[in-house]
């Protein structure tokens, strides 16, 4: 991966699941890793859910203002 690439929500679900095999496997030492990337998944969802909800309305009021 190319240094300003940035890595894509599914790319870090099949970590997710990856790491998952290997905590069942080995134990929790990949534990730190798995929280990380679930967090981070977690707050791109929850991200993209907020400034959907907010272009939602946004879209909502424009044509009610200008009676689009």
């Amino acid at each position: 991966m190319d240094k300003g690439q940035r890595v894509t929500e599914q790319e870090i679900e099949t970590s997710l699941s990856i790491l998952a095999r290997l905590i069942d496997r080995y134990g929790d030492a990949y534990w730190p890793i798995f929280e990380r990337l679930e967090r981070e998944l977690t707050t791109r969802q929850e991200r993209r859910t907020r400034l959907s909800v907010h272009l939602r309305t946004s879209r909502h009021n424009k044509k009610q203002t200008f009676g689009l």
